[in-house]
C-alpha cells in the first residue's frame, strides 16, 4: 500500500504549494535557528539593503507586516549591531533604517544557508525548471 495522496488532491494547485510551504518552512526555520535570526530579521535586512535608506512603515508595506511587528524587529536587528536608525531629516518623527557592515555579513551568511536549503527544496528540478517555477511564483504573487 502507497502513501501516496489522493490524485484529485494532487491535481489541486492550493493543496500541492500549501504542502510545499510546510516543508520549505521547516527547512527555513532550522536555517534561522541555527544562525539566531527569524524569518522577519531576515526580510527586514533584505529590504533594507535593497531600498535604504528606508523608513519603518516603508519595511511594514513592503514586507506586510505589521508596523510593531517592524519596530520591535527592527530594534532587535540595532542591538545586533546590523541596522542603524536615524531621525529622517524631511520629518522627524519618522526613522530611517540603514544596515550596517556587520548588516551585510548577518544577511550574506543567512543568505547562504537558506541558498543550501532552497537547493535541497528544489532539487528535483533543473535548473531551468527552477527559473520557471519561481517565475510562476512571482506572477501568482503579483497577482
Amino acid at each position: 500500500m502507497s502513501d501516496r495522496p489522493p490524485q484529485r488532491l494532487l491535481d489541486t494547485p492550493s493543496w500541492l504549494l500549501t504542502q510545499i510551504a510546510a516543508g520549505a518552512g521547516r527547512r527555513s526555520r532550522e536555517v534561522f535557528d541555527s544562525i539566531g535570526a527569524g524569518r522577519y530579521h531576515y526580510a527586514i535586512l533584505c529590504a533594507v539593503e535593497e531600498f535604504q535608506p528606508c523608513s519603518q512603515a516603508e519595511i511594514g508595506r513592503r514586507l506586510h507586516i505589521d508596523r510593531k511587528d517592524v519596530a520591535q524587529r527592527v530594534g532587535e536587528l540595532e542591538e545586533g549591531g546590523y541596522v542603524e536608525r536615524e531621525p529622517d531629516p524631511a520629518d522627524p518623527r519618522r526613522n530611517l533604517v540603514r544596515m550596517t557592515r556587520a548588516g551585510a555579513a548577518h544577511l550574506q551568511s543567512i543568505a547562504s544557508e537558506l541558498a543550501r536549503a532552497q537547493d535541497g527544496l528544489l532539487a528535483p528540478l533543473s535548473v531551468e525548471r527552477r527559473a520557471n517555477f519561481v517565475t510562476a511564483l512571482q506572477q501568482i504573487l503579483d497577482r
